[in-house]
């Protein structure tokens, strides 16, 4: 009788990139707006995962077609979040380059506070949408707790609380930047609805977590 082939399993430590080490750096990027992105991103993988677990199995037929759109939506919303983490990082270059500007003359001083300010409109862009997608990815994996594989439910739990994580980090990003904005009244809409965000995102996460058997 021949032996069993061996399936070999991938390396998975080395299958991470180098993104954590490009964190430890010596350098202010990619920092938490990037780690916020990317927790949301894998938000939406654990998702995916808990997705795959359930299409295809008997007892979960009935709720198939809504899980189908649910992992359709979570791989559009990884793949922006994806984008996120370079974004966060390059609008972060973009104000660090507006403050070394030369501000010799006033001329020099007017156009450096314009870039400035255009700048910080941009650090504050980037992760409020981290926020926004990592909210919906949050909102979907609330109702897959609910129709997918109970087997994966932990996962479900895990994913949750890495979008609640997003949401937070990236709200920091977001209020620290909000503080130089010229335009107030915009900043304080902004931080309206960004907190409204982090408070929908505690109540979802703990949710989730409730379903579990602890």
């Amino acid at each position: 009788m021949s032996e069993p082939a061996v399936v070999e399993q991938p390396d998975i430590s080395n299958s991470i990139g180098n993104f954590a080490e490009l964190v430890a750096g010596g350098t202010p990027s990619p920092g938490g707006g990037s780690v916020s992105a990317y927790c949301g991103m894998l938000a939406a993988s654990l998702g995916q995962m808990v997705c795959n677990l359930t299409i295809g199995r008997k007892k979960y037929a009935d709720s198939e077609p809504r899980v189908l759109e649910i992992k359709s939506e979570l791989e559009r919303l990884g793949s922006r979040l994806r984008e996120l983490i370079a974004e966060d990082a390059a609008s972060f270059e973009a104000v660090l380059e507006a403050y070394r500007l030369p501000k010799d003359t006033d001329a020099q001083k007017d156009a450096r506070t314009v870039q400035i300010q255009n700048a910080l409109q941009g650090a504050v862009a980037v992760p409020f949408e981290t926020s926004q997608r990592s909210s919906e990815v949050l909102v979907l994996l609330r109702e897959l707790a609910g129709i997918g594989n109970t087997n994966a439910l932990s996962d479900v739990a895990v994913g949750a609380r890495l979008a609640q994580t997003a949401i937070r980090g990236a709200a920091y990003n977001v209020a620290i930047n909000l503080d130089s904005i010229a335009q107030r009244e915009s900043a304080d809409l902004t931080r309206e609805r960004v907190n409204a965000m982090i408070v929908q995102s505690k109540s979802l996460a703990e949710q989730v977590e409730s379903m579990l058997r602890m």
